[in-house]
């Protein structure tokens, strides 16, 4: 991507070597060098206004080349001109280089405006934790290929983005030809490479830190430019909402077959949470496992989310093999796979040891040593276990009210039937919102039994459009949406069923399913929540910490857990 000179924004009108890239982009007989190099300026002008708010803005520099150099940079301004989506600039373009413009350029520079994205699929690898989208692009010029590099491991999120200078037939002959290739293709419609772009694409800008790689975040503009121009409505990543006893019947068949004979009582406790770990935070199939994912759960996951004695954790990995093997032999995958996992136990055993036996609980989220040092420390400080339970169980209450004098004045009046306020919104997008207020009031009643959640839901749906207008203003299904909101606000309520939370019939999937949407809405959720400065934790928690998203039947828990320890609530 290019980089801007040190002291200085990443172009100026009259820099040679910029003029000289331009000169030798529109000489080329494919149009991938011109759409690589403003896609890549455009990137790096962005990443320096980040850095310094004296740096002018793309469009300005744009109007200062047609100012100056307009000959020389019109085959960028051209492309430009459609990939910013800024209406005003376009015809500013449009209108000057009419009158100056060169008609020696190629043909497909004066037709960028007929640049649309034309065909999709997808390749995916054999053990479903990457996956690679390619979409052909047609120019006058001829046609190029953006290939899109996306992490399935938990929610998908955008790895990498890159330009071939080939038409998707002949990508995909080269991927078929290559020996080491064990993966499987998929057309996909452009409005379902829409979907998979989008939920990839927006996933990736939640990620910390962010991915960084010789061509992306420098293909950002170009992808943008695509996503404006693919059609709505398509069907993003399939995932499934594995449900307990789905993985305790993987288990149970792991459990009789002779992988598992030589585990003890103690090791086989451990099988459950390792397939739901790949289920729900891996590849979403807990019978294909790879290398990648063995190392990110005995480094990262199993030590984090288990707090148990050192003993116990320390028979994981016994478990994990033996389990490996089953899973991937199961599915019938290729045995190069099942080396790597083993491998990986392997190179990652004295890792993850010491993380249990010590600094494992340096990344706890108890202050201190670890929950065990935190747990006494608090047990002093309180003088009794019954106060400590307490404490720990107001402190919970406290953060989902808001604080703690919001716990003390939380009351169980049922919240007001309320349609959608629509004061603060922006006016293009308030026809949208009402066709999602719609659906929202009929759906509230229907799949929780809840009036009240509609108006929670249509709260949380104001606040975002209030703070965020943009992202009602692109293309989206409206019951993507809506199942986002709904997996917000249920959450918030406690309507989802947990370990010892609401034992409700309607689960994250079953909700998917009644909405007709087939991807987890964690992904636009995390969209919608940041748009109000909310980032969801690893455990995808969701606590708003506002009374005015609560509905009346879990303040009512609330306040129960209030009174019953009252005597140990803070001054």
């Amino acid at each position: 991507m290019p980089q801007p000179p040190d002291g200085s924004g990443p172009l100026s009108p009259e820099r040679p070597e910029l003029l000289e890239m331009i000169a030798q982009a529109t000489s080329m007989d494919s149009p991938t060098m011109l759409l690589d190099l403003a896609s890549s300026l455009l990137a790096a002008n962005e990443i320096a206004q980040q850095q310094s708010p004296d740096v002018a803005s793309i469009q300005e520099l744009g109007i200062e080349m047609l100012d100056n150099v307009a000959a020389e940079t019109e085959p960028l301004l051209r492309i430009w001109a459609e990939m910013l989506g800024d209406e005003i600039f376009r015809r500013r373009v449009h209108r000057d280089l009419s009158a100056t413009g060169s008609n020696s350029l190629p043909e497909w520079i004066h037709r960028a405006d007929q640049i649309r994205p034309r065909r999709a699929s997808a390749v995916i690898s054999e053990v479903r934790i990457e996956e690679t989208i390619f979409l052909e692009i047609s120019t006058a010029g001829g046609p190029t290929t953006l290939a899109t590099a996306v992490e399935r491991s938990g929610s998908p999120f955008l790895e990498d983005a890159y330009l071939i200078d080939d038409s998707i037939d002949s990508v995909l002959a080269d991927v078929a030809s290559n020996p080491e290739f064990t993966g499987d293709r998929v057309d996909l419609s452009l409005a379902d490479a829409a979907a998979r772009l989008s939920e990839a694409f927006d996933m990736g800008e939640h990620m910390y830190p962010p991915s960084e790689t010789e061509t992306w975040p420098g293909m950002r503009g170009l992808l943008e430019w695509m996503l404006r121009l693919l059609p709505a409505g398509g069907t993003g990543f399939d995932f499934r909402m594995w449900e307990p006893e789905d993985i305790s019947e993987i288990v149970e068949d792991f459990l009789r077959s002779p992988h598992a004979a030589k585990l003890s009582e103690q090791e086989a406790e451990h099988a459950h949470q390792l397939f739901e770990l790949q289920a729900n935070y891996g590849n979403n199939d807990p019978l294909r496992w790879s290398g990648s994912f063995v190392t990110r759960l005995m480094c990262e996951l199993y030590p984090r989310k288990n707090i148990a004695p050192d003993d116990y954790m320390l028979l994981m990995p016994t478990t994990l093999s033996a389990l490996v093997v089953y899973a991937n032999e199961r599915s019938g995958i290729d045995d190069v796979f099942t080396d790597n996992c083993l491998a990986a136990i392997e190179a990652n055993r004295s890792r993850y040891e010491e993380l249990v036996t010590g600094e494992r609980r340096d990344d706890s989220p108890f202050p201190g040593a670890g929950p065990d040092e935190y747990l006494s420390e608090l047990l002093t400080d309180l003088e009794d276990p019954e106060s400590m339970i307490g404490r720990l169980l107001l402190d919970a209450c406290a953060e989902a009210a808001g604080s703690y004098d919001a716990l003390r004045s939380l009351d169980t009046e049922p919240l007001p039937s309320e349609g959608l306020e629509t004061t603060g919104v922006a006016d293009d997008i308030i026809g949208r919102l009402r066709s999602l207020e719609t659906a929202i009031l009929q759906a509230s009643d229907e799949l929780f039994g809840e009036p009240e959640l509609a108006t929670v839901t249509l709260r949380l749906l104001t606040e975002i459009a209030r703070a965020d207008p943009e992202i009602f203003r692109r293309r989206f299904a409206d019951r993507t949406v809506i199942a986002a909101l709904f997996w917000i606000t249920a959450k918030n309520n406690d309507l989802f069923p947990r370990s010892g939370g609401n034992p409700t019939a309607m689960t994250i999937g079953r909700l998917q399913k009644r909405l007709g949407v087939s991807t987890s809405p964690k992904a636009k959720a995390a969209t919608l929540l940041k748009a109000i400065g909310y980032d969801l934790n690893d455990f995808s928690e969701v606590v708003l910490g506002d009374p005015r998203y609560l509905i009346s039947s879990y303040r009512r828990k609330i306040i129960t857990t209030r009174d019953e320890f009252s005597e140990h609530m803070p001054d």
